[in-house]
């Protein structure tokens, strides 16, 4: 759409060039009688004003142009010439709502000032009023314009024509096919005793090749021009043959609103996450997300969140890990001709509802992520993080305390290995380290994963 307005720009550019300058010199032709003799009443220097306006105006000064003359908007309002030139100097500037107030009077007045009445339309499409733009544009190619004018509305109209179609609902899906090798599936310990007790093999490291397949969609709907309401829905397996104990089965639904105007951005979401276990429902998790983010610069932007949730396990012997829990944290990106780079910091409160308070806990967080882009669609990122988290109950007599690092290396191949399909390859290693051995763990993990859009 980006795309599509600087071509119309461009149009708009290249016919204004042409017939403007006509227009301009016509209307003040036709309304400089009545104009001279009320701003000679008022002794104003119109024909300075004016002259030092066009000028303005020639020179591409469209900002000056329009301060120029709203300074005198209490003395001319009203005349022909002096709205028409407010109008120009004011949309051509950025100052849209108050070119309106001056064509609108302007075309009140003459309806056969075709000129006015152009400039009235763009107006109208520059606030995002597209119908009330239509019926001006409509009104213009009624008069048989020139042909590079006529040019210049049929590309407006066509730029109406594709604005209406993005208050058409639309669906995307998706579907994922990957694999790969885990040198620790369950994320456990290597050490098979723990306080004189012999680890049961579940509970020991062991490393498996993997199989996963996601199956997704997203279906979105405009309300208004800046605002949207979104639903997703997921479900995906992961498949360890050498560890089935841990196969993991998820199914997430959720649904948002999300609003964009000029820097801000904010969004309210809520999702329900199923899981299971080697094929037997294991816990869910219900939240919801509320985010903003606002642009400080040309390649600046802050934004943070929070979250608030419920996790509820489904076997009796693990209720005493049902949580609710609030996430928090706030990030500042930067985007470079050919990258992004983004620093985070995160936070976690966990109230444990079992009475023993066992799983309450407290933690903390710093993440870097980079992407680099490409010739050919291709990307390179890293993610590293760093987590700590205290937790309020001794664990067997320990105090416990966790600390967990991770870095992810990878790359996407955009319409690899066929048109549509998007290819990833990513190496991912983390270590836990804990006061209590039981939690401690290392991990490296190396995937690659083929994805397909469908509109």
């Amino acid at each position: 759409m980006k795309y599509y307005i600087q071509i119309l720009r461009s149009a708009e550019s290249r016919a204004r060039k042409s017939w403007w300058p006509k227009l301009l010199i016509l209307g003040l032709a036709i309304f400089g009688g009545s104009a001279v003799h009320a701003a000679a009443a008022q002794n104003i220097d119109r024909d300075s004003v004016y002259e030092q306006a066009k000028e303005a105006l020639r020179d591409g000064r469209t900002e000056a142009a329009y301060q120029l003359l709203a300074q005198y908007e209490i003395n001319l309002s009203g005349e022909d010439a002096f709205d028409y030139l407010l109008g120009v100097a004011a949309l051509d500037s950025g100052h849209a709502g108050e070119a309106i107030f001056s064509l609108q009077r302007l075309v009140a007045r003459r309806p056969a000032f075709s000129g006015a009445r152009l400039e009235l339309a763009r107006a109208y499409f520059d606030v995002g009023d597209n119908e009330l733009a239509r019926i001006e544009f409509e009104r213009v190619q009624s008069e048989n314009p020139p042909p590079n004018v006529a040019q210049t509305v049929n590309d407006y109209m066509a730029a109406i024509e594709n604005k209406s179609r993005e208050y058409q609902a639309s669906a995307q899906y998706y579907i994922e096919l990957g694999g790969g090798y885990d040198s620790n599936a369950p994320a456990a310990t290597d050490e098979n005793v723990f306080l004189n007790f012999i680890l049961n093999s579940t509970n020991l490291e062991q490393s498996s090749a993997f199989a996963k397949v996601t199956l997704g969609g997203l279906w979105n709907k405009p309300i208004t021009p800046s605002s949207q309401v979104l639903f997703n829905a997921r479900i995906d397996h992961r498949a360890n043959p050498s560890t089935h104990f841990v196969d993991a089965s998820n199914l997430d639904l959720g649904a948002a609103w999300s609003w964009k105007s000029g820097e801000s951005a904010a969004s309210i979401a809520a999702n329900t996450l199923f899981s299971a276990l080697d094929g037997e429902y294991n816990k869910r998790d219900v939240g919801v997300m509320a985010t903003y983010a606002r642009e400080i610069s040309d390649s600046w932007t802050v934004s943070g969140f929070v979250r608030g949730g419920a996790i509820r396990f489904e076997e009796a012997v693990l209720k005493i890990r049902d949580i609710d829990q609030v996430l928090y944290g706030i990030s500042l990106s930067q985007n470079f001709n050919s990258a992004q780079m983004s620093l985070s910091l995160t936070g976690n409160s966990d109230d444990a509802v079992d009475a023993s308070k066992q799983f309450s806990a407290e933690g903390y967080g710093v993440r870097f992520t980079n992407n680099w882009y490409r010739k050919g669609g291709s990307v390179i990122f890293l993610d590293a993080s760093a987590t700590k988290t205290e937790y309020d109950s001794q664990f067997f007599g320990i105090d416990r305390e966790d600390d967990l690092y991770a870095v992810t290396l990878g790359s996407a191949w955009s319409q690899f290995p066929a048109k549509g399909w998007v290819t990833t390859v990513n190496l991912n290693y983390s270590v836990k380290d804990s006061t209590v051995t039981l939690y401690e763990f290392d991990r490296l993990e190396v995937g690659v994963t083929l994805r397909k859009v469908l509109d």
